[in-house]
């Protein structure tokens, strides 16, 4: 993948990280691939990729450039209302590749405010809001990846059914005790995926104490 990536990721301590790892790392690959050829990736969803790392670092660090990076007043009110919300909602199968199975998620006004803020900060360069905006309208698909690889999207499918039932066992726990809350908080990662898969490198985090990891009644 070209440039660097913004990621929102839950809370490394979180029981729901440790469970959605094991997903993505053997639960799910081994319907695909041998253990050799599974792509290792830690969870997370997604706001912006293809950022070009000369044209936006600008001389500073990446931990600088992402703490200089301006949230929206309203994610620091601690309000429910004012969260940034990512509720996996359905399993899907998918033709591209970095999306061949995951968890698309539920729209949410705050998750795509936050997308079109880094798309313009990070990939834009400050252009016109009004392209930060047609940029979510028309190609950001937020989910949670479980399965990268280039197996036929038709055998992919087959096993929806079949993930979505070792899922239903992996998060019911974790959501009948929190009411379908997964993780609350997390962090926004800058991750450098210009190389391998299994070689992506998180080099600059922040805190996200405005984003809460839920599921659906749909999901599980």
């Amino acid at each position: 993948m070209p440039g660097y990536s913004l990621w929102l990721v839950p809370r490394s301590d979180n029981p729901f990280n440790k469970t959605a790892q094991e997903l993505i790392s053997d639960t799910v690959p081994r319907n695909f691939v041998s253990p050799e050829k599974t792509n290792h990736f830690i969870p997370h969803v997604t706001l912006t990729s293809e950022i070009d790392p000369e044209k936006v670092l600008a001389g500073k660090s990446p931990q600088e450039w992402l703490d200089s990076l301006s949230m929206p007043e309203e994610f620091k009110c601690g309000l429910e209302v004012n969260e940034v919300l990512l509720q996996l909602d359905t399993v899907e199968a998918e033709e591209p590749f970095f999306r061949k199975m995951n968890i698309a998620l539920k729209q949410n006004d705050n998750l795509s405010k936050l997308a079109a803020l880094c798309r313009q900060k990070a990939v834009l360069l400050d252009a016109d809001d009004a392209k930060a905006q047609t940029w979510v309208k028309s190609d950001y698909r937020p989910h949670l990846s479980l399965f990268y690889g280039d197996v036929p999207t038709r055998e992919v499918q087959s096993k929806v059914p079949l993930v979505e039932m070792k899922i239903g066992f992996a998060f019911g726990d974790l959501f009948a005790c929190c009411g379908g809350a997964l993780c609350l908080g997390g962090e926004m990662v800058l991750v450098d995926t210009t190389k391998a898969i299994n070689e992506w490198e998180i080099i600059a985090r922040r805190e996200t104490p405005w984003a809460t990891w839920r599921a659906t009644r749909n999901l599980l």
